[in-house]
């Protein structure tokens, strides 16, 4: 009983600590990822800056439906059950003939994408601004398309390594790719169509370096790889029946974006930007923690469904979902709060970011906050059904958002509820989809309850009490000044914020505010014996 006891011990302080790496990597390539935003807004007018977001947009889609969602679907559990069952060469060689079989899509689609690119592009056009940023975007996107195979290559080399549990040659991928990029921004860009065009066929560049670097990392297990094109294959059907409907779900948040695009280009001002700017402030926190935490759970859900421990399953899912909404609640507290300061601090490093466009910023990201928390959910429950084989559930849930966010986003424009609009249009859509899969995973036989609501409730009274004394300290200490004293002050709300919180947490009883800590503390003592 005691070694059964102290194996489990062992596993989760493994998965402790690949999920604080996985974090730290996270860290780096979010604020890698801002200093893009911010060296964009530097080097681009508002018109260039719109049209740099837009290009991305069709790409992402592409890169999503074809293979984004085999990833965690297909890919890395696949593999993890197979190793697991000690089959790993027959996972193997599934794996191999999907992306061998993808790859050959995605060259095709990528040449069809450069083609096309003009008219596919018009569907941003507007009445109010002409059609100048929709070609902008057409032809930066030219260079973006060819980007798709290899992001693809190096987004397959991480599920892989993350299949094997590889987490720390996959954590500091993307901050590498992010540094590529910003070295891009600051050597081309520049207000014409030439320097736009030569700022992503720099980012082109930027993917291939990621994947060499990915390559490198885990040379080791990714030489396991064969060119296999043999489409016929039964096990490589089994594979895609299984990402087929995940294919198209994990597009389902790129599509929604681009609806949101689509109405903020109707917009009169140019705020495409500064939507982008509001969304990744959000996805910060979401990125951070519920990416982190999911993606490390992945392969142990995929390992005990396999297995059919289902209680071990079930609870293994109630205490990620809980780490993870432990951290993201409180951070969207904040936000809600300090929307124009956070916006401000990130974003406002010259006057080319003016006060006006961190309050329309501001604005989107109240309505953006609430996603915060709904995200984290339905990306946990979404890695769960994925580690369970139960890819079609998440798809069902994606189609419901697909419907509800253009009819809110309509509705609510024409009641003149102005740039909120769009971003609680995407907040009630995430909603939505978080109840269609709670629903779902409550109605099957093979899981047991998450008890989520007493966390719910001693999390909801320490957050409110962190709001009330925040309110209370921005008001006696509003942020102005110089930009240090404005970021030494916003910094200092979030220290206070930190302690309150997790003061009144301890004070509650919750397990979430000690558990790190007990962990970290035990792993360094057992190091010093």
């Amino acid at each position: 009983m005691s070694n059964i006891s102290n194996t489990k011990s062992k596993k989760s302080m493994s998965m402790t600590l690949a999920t604080a790496l996985m974090m730290v990597g996270l860290i780096f390539s979010k604020c890698s990822g801002f200093l893009r935003d911010i060296f964009v807004s530097a080097r681009f007018d508002d018109m260039y800056r719109d049209a740099f977001t837009l290009a991305f947009m069709i790409p992402d889609i592409v890169f999503d439906l074809l293979i984004g969602g085999a990833i965690q679907s297909a890919i890395t559990p696949t593999l993890a059950s197979s190793i697991a069952r000690g089959e790993s060469e027959k996972g193997w060689r599934a794996v191999n003939i999907f992306i061998s079989v993808f790859s050959v899509i995605v060259i095709c689609v990528c040449v069809l994408g450069v083609v096309f690119s003009e008219p596919m592009y018009m569907i941003f056009k507007s009445e109010e601004k002409g059609t100048e940023v929709a070609h902008l975007a057409a032809m930066a996107s030219k260079w973006l398309f060819p980007q798709i195979f290899f992001m693809m290559l190096a987004a397959l080399s991480i599920g892989i390594l993350n299949s094997y549990k590889r987490f720390g040659s996959t954590a500091f991928g993307p901050t590498v790719y992010n540094i590529c990029v910003l070295a891009s921004i600051l050597l081309f860009a520049d207000n014409s169509e030439h320097k736009l065009m030569m700022t992503t066929a720099g980012i082109m560049v930027a993917a291939c370096i990621y994947f060499l670097f990915q390559l490198l990392c885990g040379h080791d297990i990714l030489r396991n790889f064969r060119f296999t094109f043999d489409p016929k294959d039964k096990e490589f059907h089994a594979l895609v029946r299984k990402a087929l409907p995940i294919l198209l779900s994990a597009s389902v948040v790129r599509i929604n974006m681009a609806i949101l695009n689509f109405f903020a280009e109707q917009i009169p001002d140019h705020v495409t930007f500064l939507l982008r700017n509001a969304s990744t402030v959000w996805q910060l926190p979401y990125g951070i923690f519920a990416v982190a935490i999911g993606s490390v759970m992945l392969p142990s859900i995929a390992s005990l469904y396999g297995e059919k421990k289902y209680s071990e399953c079930s609870s293994l899912l109630s205490s990620r979902l809980k780490s993870a909404l432990f951290l993201t609640i409180p951070s969207a507290g904040f936000m809600i709060l300090m929307n124009v300061d956070v916006i401000k601090a990130v974003f406002q490093w010259t006057s080319a970011y003016t006060d006006a466009n961190a309050q329309k910023a501001g604005t989107f990201l109240i309505g953006y906050s609430a996603a915060i928390i709904t995200h984290t959910v339905i990306f946990i429950m979404n890695q769960a059904f994925y580690g369970m084989g139960k890819t079609r559930i998440p798809l069902i849930a994606g189609c419901i958002g697909l419907v509800t966010n253009p009819l809110f986003c309509t509705l609510f424009i024409s009641r003149g509820y102005g740039l909120i609009s769009l971003t609680f249009a995407y907040s009630l859509t995430s909603l939505f989809q978080l109840l269609t899969l709670c629903i779902i995973y409550y109605r099957r036989k093979d899981t047991t309850s998450l008890k989520i609501l007493p966390f719910a409730c001693k999390a909801g009274i320490s957050v409110a009490m962190m709001c009330v004394v925040l309110f209370v300290f921005d008001r006696v200490l509003p942020a102005q000044g110089s930009k240090m004293l404005q970021l030494a002050i916003l910094a200092g709300k979030g220290i206070c914020c930190v302690f309150i919180y997790f003061g009144c947490a301890l004070v509650l009883k919750m397990p979430e505010a000690t558990d790190w800590i007990v962990r970290f503390r035990s792993k360094l003592l057992r190091k010093s014996h």
